[in-house]
């Protein structure tokens, strides 16, 4: 079964239609999620979205399968859906891995790691794309100290594309020459120079070199406070 990004960016719209259908307002969703009407007027105008938890508190009120309000996807009821260990057995999507930062940093191909014997997925997943996997976030280097910009907390999971290259700006993984660790910084080019660059300001800038391997770039963020 494949992921459809377009039918998984119209969710908000399965659920509007769904409100207009069972004559609910945006108020009445408010109090059935126990959630402040500013909360679901930003779910319902796309800029947030919600934790796999609240996708399914959601299609529970709204009386509609999970997979079809988050997904698009209408499940064939003969069919029996996946099941992964400590996987939401109610999405179809492939699951990623959550690998450590040691197994980057030791693995060439990190498609060979094995996904079916991994303990931990992400719970929500936004591709079916295969070369992507997960870490979760240790240490502040990538923390904002203001509240007013990108910030990645120790704890939060990062989803990897380490098929993508990595362009300014970017966040990225990458394996300094003799680590035993991969790194995770912002990708600067500055003067035609490479860096690595650290959100904290209390963390060296790292200029790269010819022996540094990247191992992908970063293409979703999930909040601790989500999972």
């Amino acid at each position: 079964m494949s992921f459809d990004h377009k039918l998984f960016s119209e969710w908000p719209d399965r659920v509007k239609s769904r409100l207009k259908e069972l004559s609910m307002t945006q108020d009445d969703l408010a109090r059935e999620m126990e959630l402040t009407r500013g909360a679901i007027a930003h779910y319902l105008g796309g800029r947030r979205v919600p934790p796999t938890k609240q996708f399914q508190k959601l299609a529970k009120i709204l009386k509609v399968d999970p997979i079809w309000l988050q997904y698009g996807i209408q499940p064939d009821p003969n069919e029996p859906r996946p099941y992964f260990k400590e996987l939401d057995p109610l999405n179809p999507i492939t699951p990623i891995p959550i690998i450590t930062w040691k197994q980057v940093a030791e693995t060439a191909d990190l498609e060979q790691i094995d996904k079916l014997k991994k303990i931990e997925y992400i719970p929500h997943l936004y591709t079916d794309e295969l070369g992507h996997y997960a870490l979760r976030i240790k240490g502040d280097a990538m923390t904002a100290l203001s509240g007013h910009m990108t910030s990645f907390r120790e704890g939060d999971i990062i989803q990897v594309d380490q098929a993508a290259k990595p362009r300014h700006n970017d966040y990225v993984v990458v394996v300094l020459h003799g680590a035993k660790e991969a790194t995770f910084r912002q990708y600067i080019i500055d003067g035609g120079i490479a860096y690595l660059k650290p959100i904290n300001p209390q963390f060296p800038l790292i200029e790269l070199d010819d022996k540094t391997r990247f191992c992908g770039v970063a293409v979703y963020h999930i909040a601790k406070s989500s999972l």
